[in-house]
């Protein structure tokens, strides 16, 4: 579900409040309840819009949205770290039957990775079973959502995602080697 579709179900514009959206919810709550009437998938479905619309009405952290353009997700690029980035891009550049992607400020790599698991240990990767995928971050980083298991596509949506071409690589305006 998107945006458009939550505020819609939810009967509000984009520009709500909390105290708006939570007035919407509960007028149409019991429109929707099974108990009164309503569906089970109208209550549903008015049940992911709230805190779809709740969570973006209410979140204040740094996180990306995947509406963001290349440059707004760069813009919090360090040196230091566009430096170890690209140091891994390059290394991983001759590499087929792989795809790299850079999730706000992880890499992640999927694919055929079996040949080059050595040289991904090599780089300080680590291995994500959850995802079937390799991923490096520097530094420490706080889980978002407590114990819940987020797909690579609730981390693209969240953080924004660049793809590391074969052909065009890599596709980052301002990733460039800084010389020390």
């Amino acid at each position: 579900m998107n945006k458009e579709t939550a505020y819609r179900i939810l009967g509000v514009d984009a520009n709500v409040t909390v105290e708006q959206a939570t007035k919407a919810y509960k007028k149409n709550i019991f429109k929707c309840h099974p108990d009164h009437g309503g569906s089970d998938d109208a209550f549903i479905n008015l049940q992911k819009a709230y805190e779809l619309v709740m969570a973006t009405i209410t979140y204040t952290g740094k996180k990306y949205n995947s509406d963001k353009s290349v440059e707004d997700i760069e813009k919090n690029y360090t040196k230091e770290l566009i430096n170890k980035m690209m140091s891994i891009i390059e290394a991983l550049s001759d590499s087929h039957d792989v795809s790299l992607n850079i999730c706000g400020c992880w890499i992640w790599i999927t694919g055929n990775t079996k040949p080059i698991k050595d040289t991904l240990k090599a780089l300080g990767m680590k291995y994500s079973r959850n995802k079937s995928a390799w991923y490096w971050h520097e530094g420490g980083y706080r889980r978002f959502g407590g114990k819940q298991v987020y797909t690579m596509a609730d981390i693209a949506y969240r953080h924004g995602q660049i793809e590391v071409s074969k052909t065009k690589k890599p596709k980052l305006q301002t990733l460039q080697p800084v010389m020390a």
